[in-house]
């Protein structure tokens, strides 16, 4: 499980990170947890998230600006109340309209990361971090399981005596 040392973090005071690969300009804080990556993300005005995908879900909630999105062939324009959903694996892009800043708050499982493959990009990328979100899961999940049947074994010897 990941550890924080806070549980309530303001998005003003937090470092804003690139969030957007080589396909887009987008950026903003954003924490990554055990199971999902939940962040407030710009996209500036007169920019876009070219057309990429990856292999974990994706919701986003508008905050301000207008955005064309083009999730897996059909486009929409989104704004300020709206939420999108991006299936597993669609290819999707997102251009901002007019000239204020495309902001939205997002979160997607952990499984894969906050950055995407560019459509187009090299398999050989997406298969060898696949490989290592895996790895880092997996020792994840045994240490959480050591650390289970460890708390279960003293709980047994407390409530056999």
């Amino acid at each position: 499980m990941a550890k924080f040392t806070k549980f309530v973090h303001n998005t003003r005071t937090m470092e804003a990170r690139h969030a957007g690969g080589d396909y887009s300009t987008a950026h903003g804080p954003f924490i990554e947890g055990e199971r999902l990556i939940f962040g407030k993300i710009t996209i500036p005005a007169g920019t876009k998230a070219e057309p990429h995908s990856h292999p974990n879900e994706q919701f986003s909630y508008v905050v301000q600006g207008r955005v064309r999105m083009v999730i897996s062939g059909k486009s929409k324009i989104a704004g300020p109340g709206d939420i999108t959903h991006t299936p597993a694996g669609a290819v999707h892009s997102a251009t901002v309209i007019g000239d204020e800043d495309h902001v939205f708050i997002t979160c997607k499982d952990a499984s894969w990361g906050i950055h995407g493959i560019k459509a187009g990009g090299s398999k050989t990328k997406t298969k060898s971090a696949a490989k290592k979100t895996v790895k880092k899961k997996t020792k994840k999940k045994t240490a959480r399981k050591t650390v289970n049947k460890k708390a279960n074994k003293t709980t047994k010897k407390k409530t056999s005596r």
